[in-house]
C-alpha cells in the first residue's frame, strides 16, 4: 500500500473528535454515548473492510506467485527434456555415422577375405 495514503488515513483518524468524553450537559450524555458508539462501530467496520481487502489482495498475490513458480518449474522440466532429446538425437546421428563407417570397413574385410578364399581354391 502507498505510504502517502496511509499517512493521510492516519491524519483523518487523528482529526476525528474524541467522542468518549462525557458532555457537560446531563441531557445530552446519552446522545453523546450513542454517537460515540455509532462512530466507533462505523470506524471499526471501515477498518475491517480495509483489513479484509488487504488480506484478500495479499492472498491473491501469494497465489499468483505460487502459480508462477509452478509454471517456471514445468517450463524448466520441458526445456530439460527437449535438450535431452536433442542430445540423444545427436548421439544417434553420431553413432549412426560411425556405424556406417564401421559397416563399410567390415564389408571391405569380408570382400577381401572372400577373394583370398577364391585365390586359395584356385
Amino acid at each position: 500500500m502507498n505510504h502517502a495514503i496511509l499517512g493521510n488515513l492516519q491524519d483523518v483518524f487523528n482529526l476525528l473528535p474524541n467522542l468518549s468524553t462525557p458532555s457537560s450537559t446531563d441531557g445530552e450524555e446519552g446522545h453523546n454515548n450513542d454517537l460515540a458508539r455509532a462512530m466507533s462501530v462505523k470506524t471499526n467496520d471501515q477498518l475491517m473492510a480495509i483489513y479484509v481487502s488487504s488480506l484478500i489482495r495479499a492472498i491473491i498475490a501469494f497465489h499468483d506467485l505460487i502459480d508462477n513458480k509452478i509454471k517456471n518449474r514445468q517450463d524448466q522440466a520441458e526445456e530439460k527434456e527437449k535438450e535431452e532429446k536433442e542430445r540423444a538425437e545427436k548421439e544417434k546421428k553420431a553413432n549412426g555415422a560411425s556405424s556406417d563407417k564401421d559397416g563399410s570397413s567390415e564389408k571391405g574385410k569380408e570382400d577381401s577375405s572372400k577373394e583370398k578364399k577364391k585365390g586359395d581354391k584356385e
